[in-house]
């Protein structure tokens, strides 16, 4: 009995470090930046994303089941919040199939060893993931700034 209790310990802490792991990697010392997006019930959901920038232009990486849901009603939701560093910004957000592999290369280039490891987990566009078993099926957003109203 006393060796089963020392392997699910084990097991235990072992997922504790993975997850903690996990969050470090994603959430200290690199940009994340609070998306609003709307919900198929008129809510406003959080997302905390990933942003990259190439120009005139910045992209999110969404992956969640709202994501989703927002990405297929993009053109009926075009206009979105972002929370970036403090300040509220708004954007006309477009799926952007082809600047997948240009995105992902953005986030490789600005998240490094975190990007690394969530790409491992869940996918790349030209791998499958650990977690997943699939490439990475997620439509890139493109975010053009939308000017504030005078």
């Amino acid at each position: 009995m006393r060796q089963v209790i020392i392997v699910a310990a084990i097991v235990v802490g072992v997922c504790v470090i993975y997850v903690l792991a996990h969050l470090a990697l994603i959430e200290v010392g690199r940009e994340v930046v609070v998306v609003y997006e709307p919900t198929p019930t008129g809510a406003v959901h959080k997302a905390r994303l990933w942003i990259v920038d190439e120009g005139r232009y910045s992209w999110i990486h969404p992956g969640n089941a709202n994501a989703q849901w927002w990405i297929r009603h993009m053109d009926a939701n075009p206009i979105v919040e972002i929370d970036r560093g403090g300040e509220i910004r708004r954007y006309r957000a477009l799926p952007d199939p082809e600047a997948h592999a240009r995105v992902h290369q953005l986030l490789r280039e600005k998240y490094g060893v975190a990007d690394v490891w969530v790409r491992f987990l869940t996918g790349t566009d030209t791998r499958s993931g650990l977690l997943t078993g699939e490439k990475c099926k997620t439509v890139p957003i493109r975010l053009e700034p939308v000017a504030a109203a005078p």
